[in-house]
Formats: C-alpha cells, structure tokens, sequence
C-alpha cells in the first residue's frame, strides 16, 4: 500500500476514533446531566380550591352569580390604559388587529350587515354584545389577554364600567356593582333572543340511540376514490 493511502487510512481512523470520543462523552454528560437534573414534583397533585377560585367564573345574562363588589368609570380608566389599551385602542377603537370596543351604532351595524358591506370590522359592544354581565364575565375571566384572571373583582368591574362608558352606554359617575350591571340595557340588546329552554327536541338518550342505518339512494358526489352518498331518509330513533 502506497505512503499516500496508508496516510489517508490513518487519517479516516483517527476521525473515527475521534467521533466516537466526543459520542461517548457527549453521552457520559447527559446521563450526568439527567442525574444532577431537579426531579419534577407535583405532576397529578389533587386541584385545590383556591387554584380553581380564579377561574370559577360564570355570570350569567341576567346577574346571576356576579360577585360582590364594586367599581367606577374612573377606576377603570387606570386599568384600560395599563393593561387594554394595547389591543384594544386608547378610546376603544381596536389596535394591532385586535377587537374594536366601540363600533358602529346599531342600526348602521345592521344597514351594513343587510348590504353585505363588512359588518365584522364594525362590531363593538355597542352592538353585538347583549348583557352587561356577560361582558364582566368576559373581561373578570379573559383580560387582560397576556394575564389572564390576574384581575381582582373590583378591578373587573372597573374595566368593564369604563369600556360601557366608552361606548356611552353609562355616564361617567356610574358605578358598577351585581345590582346595576342587570340592569343595564344593551344598545344590542334587541338583536338577542334568550331561550332557556332545551337545546333539542328529541328524547334524551345516553346509549344505543341510533336504530338502523341511513338508506343511501344514489351517489350524489365523488372525488378520487372517495364517494358521497345522499340520504334519503333516516330510521326512527
């Protein structure tokens, strides 16, 4: 074998030898590594109460379960300007593709909407938000969005005062609280309908509930190797 091949064996070994070093050592230090790491602690912990206190929150349209407490449009001035601002415009305007607080007055909400012009760009809780309460539920459980649940009840009805005043729907000495929040009437108000009661009409079932099959009576569309079938009727159930 010739000085040059013999050099270059030499020199494929030895990068061999080489990767095999620094493999094993690289090994040698994670398994240290994963030795000397803190063990994670805590994983499938029983919730407590107090973890879930935050986020227990379901106020409903008409005030039930809101909190006791208070707030005042001045109060949340402060709060909007710290924490909403950001997103959603020093006057509710909306900012950096965030939603508007103050849109469109209601009947040019729905002039807008029956013309097809964008009725999405001009919401505001002006017009597309019905209750009061919900709005409290909303900013209390959401806001501000990169901390949510960090507001205290106070802090969440003083948020929520100031965006209705904002949007002119409560002057500037209104206060906030369970009591004056129902009754509130909604700009959109009118564009809501409160059902309570059943989401369906059938007959709770919570097993079994479906007898038979759908009948297909001819193939109404096909793409590739997948086929749609239409139903013509179904068995009762």
């Amino acid at each position: 074998m010739s000085k040059l091949k013999m050099s270059k064996l030499n020199l494929g070994l030895a990068a061999v030898a080489v990767a095999l070093t620094l493999s094993g050592n690289a090994f040698a230090f994670d398994t240290a590594a994963d030795k000397a790491a803190p063990k994670i602690s805590g994983v499938g912990m029983k919730i407590t109460q107090a973890a879930l206190k935050p986020w227990d929150i379901s106020y409903f349209y008409d005030g039930t379960n809101l909190p006791d407490g208070k707030g005042t449009v001045s109060a949340g001035e402060k709060i909007y300007n710290k924490d909403c601002a950001m997103c959603h415009g020093d006057f509710g305007e909306g900012a950096h593709g965030y939603p508007k607080m103050v849109g469109d007055p209601v009947d040019q909400f729905e002039a807008s909407a029956k013309a097809g012009v964008d009725a999405v760009g001009n919401r505001g809780i002006n017009n597309t938000w019905g209750n009061a309460p919900t709005l409290m539920d909303e900013i209390h459980r959401h806001m501000p969005f990169y901390a949510p649940g960090t507001l205290t009840v106070d802090e969440a009805y003083s948020a929520t005062c100031y965006v209705l005043n904002l949007a002119n729907i409560v002057d500037d000495n209104f206060v906030c609280d369970k009591e004056s929040l129902p009754k509130i009437v909604m700009p959109g108000e009118k564009l809501y309908t409160t059902n309570l009661g059943s989401d369906t009409h059938n007959i709770r079932c919570m097993k079994d509930c479906y007898k038979g099959t759908p009948a297909v009576v001819q193939k109404a569309a096909s793409i590739g190797d997948v086929s749609v079938g239409k139903v013509e009727k179904r068995d009762s159930h």
